[in-house]
């Protein structure tokens, strides 16, 4: 198609002669339309009297001559009868052959539509039974794992029951030494009021002695008393010494095993609290054990359950797939029977929540006819199939593209709610619509020139066809140096630094937004070395690329990978490449082939499913029937509709 894959440059566009580099081109393409061979109609032939056997005068003769005059009517009739049944039946047969012709291909149809249904349903069947069959992996896994566990550890558990042992045995030691402690009180504590009860014996004694000695009058009497007390009372002094010696020492005693006994009390409770802890933690582990038991036997219910399930699901898959296959082996053999092929092709499903843009490096101002009728194929065939309005996508520096694109809306190319990105409009933040209100103060009357006293230049000056400053060259003695474009608003949109050494070359362009702040810095080196520079309006450098490709690329993904894009692009498109590479879930390529592209590689590559692409738009019905020769896959494939068509 010659709208989409040649490169076109109106006639006053000629400033480009004198920047090779200026802003890089690329070729799109979608494809010239292959003119349509004019179907000849078909006239029946009428048959002659020839089938007629032709008689003699002998024996056609009659005697006569109004017989042999009636004879020659009839034979007209006959002939003309005959003649009008043969075309006839000649009509009849080429309805009757057409009609089968429309339904062999309406059966064709049907046979492709159910075809395509069932394998979608198989290729989803089979998509879940690889699913399934990894779950059902992953839960046997699951099982084989969870039966180990909940183990019982019965050296930690026999460890527990020696510690409670232990506590147990600590806590009746203790309890025993405290009971003998106890009756060592005791005993201590009768000895001790055995003394007692003894010292105050004597001192009863003691003080009986001294009332008898006090209540004797007689002397002598009173002398023998004292003589015999004198005794008494020595025994009694010993004996007290003795007993309250003992006394003191089970006093000593007895407060020693006091203490005793409070340290086995002490012993007791810390034997009992280790018992308690002791039990407590065995009870706690056993609980434990239990529970996880539990939870075990529980999980291994579930697990198995879902094991159940998911085998009955898998196996329940296996027999539908098994079917689907039978049912698409089935169609593949009435195909291959019928049509001589099993490769199908059908109708391309546009994808209605997807954004459609139509890709070209470029817009051009005038249009041949059949770059008209390209753009009315596949924007026309864009409106038929897409919700949405489809937008159009370009990529190369052109100031006069509101100009262009509003001229393309009053031809009725595109619509009015048709967008339209480009690369360098975005990057420079242009509006549409904004007009510059200051402009380069220029003389009333147009000159093309300016030169010093003594005839060298100045400046050049070009002109747009409204009479508005395209762009001014400036010249350093007889060498241009530099050069300002304005675009069709008249903001200054481009500086270009010429070579002085080879003015037809640009060594750096800035790129300016319409408030005059830089966009984009493109820096070209002496061996094709190239380093492109985006800048925000602070004047802060935010992207460094180093080629065309990688920032057509950025911007494309800024574009396209917003949301879900299909980009509809001539396969023979020098970018197609690139946009291959980038495509994922969320972005598609549509490619548009032509006559001309069928022995293109990425064409090949296509039929022969070696491309992960599968989807095509063609220019022709010639084209698809030349593809469906070769291919040795199912495509899906649209005809893109003549305007004549679409009426």
């Amino acid at each position: 198609m010659k709208m989409f894959n040649k490169k076109r440059r109106d006639k006053n566009e000629d400033y480009r002669n004198h920047s090779e580099r200026a802003t890089a081109t690329s070729t799109v393409a979608a494809q010239k339309p292959k003119p349509k061979a004019t179907q000849s109609s078909t006239t029946p032939n009428v048959r002659s009297a020839a089938g007629v056997r032709p008689t003699s005068a002998a024996t056609t003769a009659s005697t006569s001559a109004p017989v042999k005059g009636q004879n020659r009517v009839n034979q007209r009739r006959a002939t003309q009868t005959a003649a009008k049944n043969s075309a006839a039946i000649e009509r009849e047969m080429a309805d009757l052959n057409k009609q089968y012709q429309t339904l062999r291909g309406e059966l064709k149809v049907q046979l492709v539509q159910d075809r395509k249904h069932e394998k979608q349903q198989y290729e989803t069947l089979v998509a879940e039974q690889l699913n399934l069959e990894q779950q059902l992996k992953d839960a046997k896994v699951t099982l084989s794992k969870q039966d180990k566990v909940v183990t019982t550890n019965d050296a930690e558990r026999d460890g527990m029951v020696k510690k409670i042992n232990a506590a147990q045995q600590r806590y009746d030691d203790a309890k025993k030494a405290l009971a003998k402690s106890d009756q060592t009180i005791k005993s201590l504590e009768k000895k001790i009021t055995q003394s007692e009860q003894s010292l105050a014996d004597l001192k009863q004694n003691e003080a009986d002695m001294r009332k008898a000695i006090q209540g004797e009058q007689d002397l002598k009497k009173l002398f023998v008393l004292m003589k015999q007390q004198e005794k008494q009372a020595q025994d009694l002094y010993q004996k007290s010494d003795s007993i309250n010696s003992e006394l003191v020492k089970l006093q000593k005693r007895e407060q020693t095993e006091t203490r005793e006994r409070s340290r086995k009390e002490h012993a007791i409770t810390s034997a009992e609290k280790d018992l308690h802890t002791a039990q407590d933690a065995l009870v706690a582990y056993d609980r434990k054990t239990k529970s996880a038991q539990d939870e075990q036997e529980r999980s291994l219910n579930l697990i198995n359950q879902k094991i159940n399930r998911l085998q009955h699901d898998y196996d329940q898959n296996a027999t539908i797939v098994t079917g689907l296959q039978q049912k698409i082996e089935g169609i593949d053999a009435k195909l291959k029977s019928d049509y001589g092929t099993t490769h199908l092709v059908s109708p391309v499903e546009f994808d209605q929540s997807a954004k459609y843009f139509l890709f070209s490096t470029d817009l051009i101002q005038s249009l041949s006819a059949e770059e008209k009728a390209s753009m009315e194929m596949i924007m026309g065939l864009l409106k038929d199939e897409v919700k949405d309005a489809a937008n159009v996508i370009t990529v190369n520096y052109n100031d006069s593209l509101p100009e262009i694109w509003n001229s393309y809306q009053s031809a009725g190319l595109v619509q009015k709610h048709t967008g339209l990105y480009n690369m360098y409009y975005t990057i420079q933040a242009k509006v549409p619509g904004a007009v510059a209100k200051t402009k380069p103060e220029l003389p009333d009357k147009q000159i093309v020139s300016i030169a010093d006293d003594e005839g060298n230049p100045i400046m050049t000056l070009k002109y747009r066809k409204n009479g508005a400053i395209w762009y001014m060259t400036y010249f350093n003695g007889s060498i241009a140096t530099r050069r300002d474009v304005y675009d069709a608003a008249g903001f200054l949109s481009v500086t270009q630094y010429l070579d002085r050494t080879n003015n037809s070359q640009v060594t750096l362009e800035n790129f300016y937004r319409p408030d005059h702040s830089l966009a984009m810095v493109k820096q070209y080196g002496s061996n094709h070395e190239l380093s492109i520079q985006l800048v925000n309006k602070e004047e802060a450098i935010t992207n460094v690329f180093h080629s065309e490709a990688q920032l057509l690329n950025w911007w494309l993904a800024s574009v396209l990978q917003q949301q879900k894009s299909v980009l509809v692009m001539g396969v023979n498109s020098p970018l197609f490449d690139q946009c291959l590479k980038a495509t994922n879930d969320n972005f598609h390529l549509l490619p548009i082939v032509s006559a001309d592209d069928l022995n293109d590689q990425h064409v090949q590559d296509i039929i022969n499913g070696k491309s992960k692409l599968s989807s095509l738009v063609v220019t022709d019905h010639d084209v698809q029937t030349a593809i469906e020769k070769q291919m040795t896959r199912d495509l899906e494939i649209t005809v893109m509709p003549t305007a004549e068509v679409r009426a």
